[in-house]
C-alpha cells in the first residue's frame, strides 16, 4: 500500500489547525501582510482572489497556498478569510467551515499518486494580540475534521486510501517572536484525535480498515528558523540555525485493524496507558526520545484457533546523533527498553504444555554511548544519492545489555575503540559478560523434546570452554578485541 507524503503538507495543516494565520499584528492589514511573509517562508506561495477592507474587517477571497518540490507538490485553497479589528489592539480570524487541498506525487519509477483533502471546522476562534515584535494568538478549536482520499495508478489499477480525522477541544496559544529569525512557541492541547482509514491493494486483492483515538494530547514546541532560509534544504536550515523542539504527552490511545486478504482475515486490537515523545533538532544534532506507560495487543489470525494477546508494562528509547559534518568527535547514543513482556497462555501452551519454561516477564535492555564523524552533513542532497551514510563510529560505551527471558539473564557491559584505518572497521577493547540460567534452560529445552541432546551437549562445551563458573548456574566471560583482529575469550584466543 502506498501512502502520499508530499513534503510540507503537514506543516500547512498543523498551522491552520492551530492559527489561521501564520504571523500577525494589532491590525487586520498587518495580520494579512504578516499571514503572506509567514508562509513565504516556509515555502509557500501565496496568490489571492480579492481583498477588501470593509469597517473593521479586512475580507481575503480565494486564498490559494502552493508548494512544489523534488516531484511532489500541495496546494491549499481557503475560501474566505476574515480579519476584524476588535477596537482594542487585537485581531479576531475567522475562515471558511470548509477548505480543500490537493497533493500530487510524480517522482521517477513510481506510480503516480493524488491525495485530496477536505478539512471542516466549526465555531474556531483565534483572537491576535500583542506586538509587531512578538505576537499572541489564543486559540480555542471546538472541532475540526479532516477527510483525505488517495487515488493513484499501479500499472492498470487504482490504490485507493481514505483516511478521515477529527481534533475536538483544542485550546491553546501560539506565539511568533519576529526578529532576525522567525521564533515561534506553541502551547496545545486537544481533548480527543479520532481516525479512521481504509484501503485496497490491487495488487493482492486485499483491504483493510483501521479506527482508534489518542486522548488528553498536549502539544510544546519551538521551532525557529532564520529569515531568508529555505525550509525544504534542511541541510542549510539547520546550518543557518533552524532549531525545531517538540514535547507531546497522551493521557491513553486505542485502535482497531483489521485485513482482509487472499490468504485469510487478521485483525488486531491495541490500547496503551499514554506516553511521551520528544523530537528535537539543530545543526548540533538530532534528538528523539519516548515513553510508554504500557501497552496490550490482542492478534487473530487464521493460522491460529485463538487469540494472540502480548502486555508489555512499559518501554522507553532515548537516541542522539550528530547532522553536520566537522573533524571534530560527535557524540551519539542509543537507549532502549521493553520491560515486562508478556504473552497468553495460549500462545505458551502450543510449544510447552507442560509449563516446563518459566513464564516471567522479559525484559530487554540496550544503553549504548559513543564517538562518531560526519563526513557531510546528513541531510543534504549528496548523502541522499549516497550508498552508504558518511559516518564513521569511532569509539563506543556499552554501559549495559541486559536480557532476561524463560529463566535465563544474560548481561554485558564494555568499552571499543574503532580502528578505522583499514578496509574494514576493526574495534579494539573488551567486553564483559555473565549469564545465569543457561543449564537450567538447556535441561528444560531437552525434557520438552524441542532441542536434540546432541546439540545440547555442544552448548555445554561452548559454555565450559569459554566461560568461567561463578556460582550456581552463573558464568562470566571477558571478550578482548586485540590489534590486527585477534580475539580472546577469557584469555583464550578463538581468532
Amino acid at each position: 500500500m502506498s501512502w502520499l507524503k508530499p513534503a510540507g503538507t503537514g506543516a500547512v495543516i498543523f498551522t491552520l489547525l492551530s492559527t489561521t494565520a501564520g504571523f500577525a499584528d494589532v491590525t487586520p492589514e498587518q495580520v494579512w501582510e504578516g499571514w503572506q511573509e509567514g508562509y513565504q517562508s516556509y515555502g509557500y506561495d501565496v496568490m489571492v482572489g480579492s481583498s477588501d477592507r470593509s469597517g473593521d474587517t479586512l475580507t481575503i477571497t480565494d486564498v490559494k497556498l502552493t508548494n512544489e518540490m523534488d516531484g511532489t507538490s500541495f496546494a491549499m485553497t481557503i475560501p474566505e478569510l476574515k480579519l476584524r479589528d476588535r477596537g482594542d489592539g487585537t485581531v479576531e480570524a475567522t475562515m471558511s467551515e470548509k477548505m480543500t487541498g490537493v497533493a500530487s506525487s510524480d517522482l521517477p519509477d513510481q506510480p503516480a499518486l493524488s491525495l485530496d483533502m477536505v478539512m471542516t471546522q466549526t465555531d474556531s476562534s483565534v483572537v491576535v494580540s500583542g506586538t509587531p515584535e512578538d505576537m499572541i494568538y489564543t486559540i480555542d478549536a471546538p472541532k475540526v475534521t479532516m477527510e483525505m482520499d488517495q487515488s493513484g495508478d499501479a500499472g492498470d489499477q487504482a490504490i485507493p486510501v481514505k483516511v478521515w480525522l477529527s481534533m475536538e477541544n483544542t485550546t491553546g496559544t501560539y506565539e511568533m517572536k519576529m526578529g532576525e529569525a522567525h521564533d515561534v512557541t506553541s502551547a496545545l492541547k486537544t481533548g480527543l484525535v479520532k481516525f479512521t482509514a481504509s484501503g485496497a491493494d490491487p495488487e493482492g486483492g486485499g483491504t483493510f480498515t483501521l479506527d482508534g483515538q489518542v486522548s488528553d494530547i498536549t502539544y510544546d514546541g519551538r521551532f525557529v528558523l532564520p529569515n531568508g532560509v529555505p525550509m525544504e534544504k534542511l541541510d542549510e536550515a539547520l546550518n543557518a540555525g533552524a532549531n525545531i523542539q517538540v514535547a507531546l504527552k497522551y493521557a491513553g490511545s486505542e485502535y482497531a485493524m483489521n485485513v482482509d486478504s487472499p490468504d485469510g482475515p487478521v485483525s488486531q486490537k491495541t490500547t496503551d496507558n499514554g506516553g511521551t515523545l520528544d523530537i528535537g533538532m539543530s545543526k548540533d544534532g538530532i534528538h528523539l526520545a519516548g515513553t510508554s506507560d504500557g501497552s496490550e495487543v490482542q492478534m487473530t489470525t487464521k493460522e491460529l484457533p485463538f487469540p494472540i494477546n502480548l502486555a508489555l508494562e512499559s518501554a522507553n528509547m532515548d537516541f542522539a546523533m550528530p547532522v553536520s559534518k566537522g573533524d571534530a568527535e560527535q557524540d551519539f547514543k542509543a537507549k532502549f527498553a521493553l520491560n515486562g513482556l508478556t504473552v497468553s497462555d495460549d500462545l505458551w501452551n502450543m510449544f510447552d504444555p507442560g509449563q516446563n519454561l518459566p513464564r516471567d516477564p522479559a525484559t530487554l535492555k540496550i544503553d549504548v554511548t559513543g564517538k562518531m564523524q560526519l563526513t557531510d552533513d546528513l541531510f543534504s542532497p549528496a548523502v541522499a544519492a549516497m550508498p552508504v551514510p558518511p559516518m564513521q563510529v569511532n569509539s563506543v560505551d556499552i554501559k549495559d545489555v541486559h536480557l532476561s527471558v524463560v529463566g535465563a539473564e544474560l548481561n554485558g557491559s564494555g568499552a571499543l575503540e574503532i580502528q578505522n584505518g583499514g578496509p574494514v572497521p576493526m574495534p579494539k577493547g573488551a567486553i564483559d559478560l555473565s549469564l545465569t540460567g543457561a543449564n537450567a534452560l538447556m535441561d528444560k529445552l531437552v525434557a520438552m523434546g524441542l532441542v536434540p541432546q546432541d546439540q545440547i551437549m555442544f552448548g555445554r562445551m561452548m559454555l565450559g570452554l569459554y566461560a568461567k563458573p561463578t556460582g550456581d548456574d552463573a558464568y562470566e566471560s571477558k571478550v578482548e578485541f586485540k590489534d590486527g583482529g585477534e580475539i580472546l575469550v577469557n584469555g583464550q584466543r578463538v581468532q
